[in-house]
């Protein structure tokens, strides 16, 4: 009789949707290509949804190896199934792998039930450890695996990676099961076209991995890409740390465009860009525009700190350079994002803000995502003595996933580590530099105060630094308004995150029951209150002594610009030329506001609920700037001028 595997690669489900288990697919893939595999073991299944742990009990049977592979979803999950599995089966094999797996085989005393670490790349070395569990290799001689031996716990060094020539487990129909198992659920399915990095930034946990860039076979690739389309699978991500870096990631592009135009899977695509933003990644992020396909293009900074890019190992675009990409972007109407990350070594209240400041001012109005910095055991950062040296602090909170709907059966938490003090930045620098991040978000990039803010920087009345540090001042001094109300709980949250008892979203019935980011949940509450806010917010907005007749048509454009979740056809007259103003201030050209008379038309998509505008502005559309009418609106002009603008 063969012996039995299984693999647990699970995560949380996000409604209908839910990750393909591409990991634990790959591995098995190559493992069973061995004929001496093949003929001595059988994969039984492979976990990858959060389930009972009874229930998943249940599901197993009389097993010889069961492997994990862990990250910070799933790693307290992984391992409460692990103790349970080996108490009823004491002879069975546990081995856990992965980017949660930290690289000094430390996890071996801590968790006595489990008997195998994996680190680096593991389909080599599951293959081998899978051949010596049956006599026909030598664990100990392993590359990259922790274990225990007479002497005690050993760790080899890991392995040197090598070609990427490997079976791939959708087209050796690893996950066909799991396709017809659940027939309701919208996949999402990661393929590789290359692997490595060449970068070692200290926050990322493939920092550790750092190696030359491998290239998958492209016919692999383009059968990967045929699989999604023909068993119309909804989404499709790439694994890549750096999509983009080659010339032939336009043809791959160009085979995804071609899927979607046969069966209209997928719908979409989603990938981390080479970080040294290109003309390739251009073209690509252009024919994913036309085709509808485009999930936004990264542009990432993570730091605008030159300390802090020298604490971290990184070097960024040149500002010059990225100029020119916003310009190039905005000029073919190609959503673009760019990153950044709170609370690296060297940053600072001051230099945050004023890094965000040159972003606004380079023209990235579309979208900044803020993240907070997580600490992660398998980075450079994760080390000790870096922690030693840089003084990081970190706050042990429950996990920070958000739009995941929390499952209030399931009694097993995990957790994330948060950096919220560096030699650089207190708690209360932690404090504020998030609430000011949370303003720039929900007001500017989500549009609630946008055309404000750059009626005033075009009109040289104020900087964006002194707009949102003066907006955030208001709000924190009146916590009666919409906006203090908001911010005033966001704050309480924040409270909860340095006490440990809280984490980094939010939930609020209105909107569904997902988890909201608090600068989302903060636009989404002021949406709730449109009226009220925009009644309250206009005494700080007379503060900057705007000619009364500008600010009335100003204020009357902006408070019609955001989406509203039911309103369809939406119509008011200003009497100066700010569509075409405001259109070319985002395309990054310089207009002279004109006096027009003109009423301004949008013929607007109203949803069905609170919840469908959440989902579909708030949290799908940030990225592509989709959160006001801008793109949509057009003006006729009055005084006999039937002419449409």
């Amino acid at each position: 009789m063969k012996k039995k595997l299984y693999f647990f690669q699970v995560n949380y489900p996000y409604g209908k949707s839910a990750h393909i288990p591409y990991t634990a697919g790959q591995l098995a893939a190559y493992a069973f290509a061995d004929k001496d595999v093949a003929d001595n073991y059988n994969l039984e299944n492979i976990f990858f949804l959060r389930e009972p742990v009874d229930a998943v009990m249940d599901k197993i049977d009389e097993p010889f190896i069961v492997a994990f592979s862990t990250y910070i979803w799933n790693f307290n999950f992984n391992k409460t199934v692990a103790k349970m599995i080996k108490e009823k089966y004491p002879e069975c094999i546990i081995v856990f792998g992965g980017h949660h797996v930290a690289p000094d085989g430390s996890l071996l005393e801590e968790c006595h039930y489990i008997d195998y670490l994996l680190h680096g790349e593991g389909e080599v070395i599951f293959r081998r450890l899978m051949r010596a569990l049956i006599g026909l290799d030598t664990a100990e001689e392993i590359p990259g695996i922790s274990m225990r031996t007479s002497s005690g716990i050993i760790t080899n060094p890991e392995m040197i990676s090598g070609e990427c020539d490997f079976p791939s487990p959708y087209l050796n129909g690893y996950f066909d099961k799991i396709l017809k198992e659940n027939p309701d659920t919208d996949f999402m399915a990661l393929i590789e076209t290359s692997r490595g990095c060449p970068n070692s930034c200290a926050y990322c946990d493939w920092s550790n991995m750092k190696s030359k860039i491998r290239k998958f076979p492209i016919e692999r690739i383009y059968g990967e890409i045929e699989w999604v389309r023909d068993n119309r699978v909804y989404g499709l991500g790439s694994a890549d740390s750096n999509f983009g870096m080659f010339k032939r990631d336009i043809e791959i592009t160009d085979k995804i465009i071609e899927a979607k135009k046969a069966t209209g899977r997928p719908v979409g695509f989603q990938t981390s860009y080479a970080k040294n933003s290109s003309r390739t990644v251009f073209e690509i992020g252009m024919k994913l525009e036309k085709s509808g396909m485009n999930k936004g293009i990264t542009l990432s900074f993570q730091s605008m700190s030159d300390e802090v890019l020298k604490n971290i190992g990184r070097e960024n675009i040149s500002i010059d350079y990225y100029s020119e990409l916003m310009s190039l972007y905005n000029n073919a109407g190609v959503a673009t994002y760019t990153e950044l990350i709170l609370g690296l070594p060297g940053e600072t209240t001051e230099s945050l803000i004023d890094g965000i400041d040159r972003l606004l001012n380079l023209g990235q109005h579309n979208s900044i995502y803020i993240h907070n910095c997580e600490w992660l055991p398998c980075s450079i950062m994760g080390r000790k003595d870096y922690v030693e040296h840089y003084k990081i602090g970190t706050s042990h909170i429950p996990l920070n996933q958000p739009h995941r709907e929390p499952d209030p059966d399931d009694t097993i938490p995990e957790w994330s580590s948060i950096v919220t003090s560096t030699y650089s930045m207190t708690n209360d620098d932690w404090r504020m530099m998030n609430l000011f991040s949370f303003a720039v978000q929900c007001y500017h990039h989500m549009g609630l105060l946008q055309f404000f803010a750059l009626y005033l920087y075009n009109e040289g009345i104020c900087s964006y630094k002194e707009f949102y540090t003066s907006l955030l001042d208001f709000i924190l001094a009146n916590p009666e308004t919409v906006a203090g109300k908001t911010f005033s709980k966001i704050n309480s949250h924040l409270d909860d995150v340095l006490s440990e008892t809280g984490t980094l979203s939010c939930s609020d019935e209105r909107f569904g029951k997902v988890l909201w980011p608090f600068e989302e949940y903060a636009y989404l509450c002021t949406v709730y209150e449109i009226e009220k806010f925009y009644d309250e917010i206009s005494v700080f907005l007379k503060k900057f002594n705007i000619d009364k007749t500008v600010f009335d048509n100003l204020f009357e454009f902006q408070k019609n610009m955001p989406k509203q979740p039911f309103a369809e056809k939406i119509s008011f007259d200003v009497s100066y030329d700010f569509l075409n103003y405001f259109k070319n201030t985002l395309d990054g050209k310089k207009t002279v506001l004109e006096p027009r008379p003109n009423t301004i038309r949008i013929d607007a998509r109203p949803f069905n609920s609170w919840e469908e505008f959440a989902k579909i502005v708030a949290w799908y559309g940030r990225k592509d700037s989709n959160s006001t009418y801008i793109k949509q609106a057009y003006s006729e002009w009055r005084n006999n001028d039937n002419e449409q603008q």
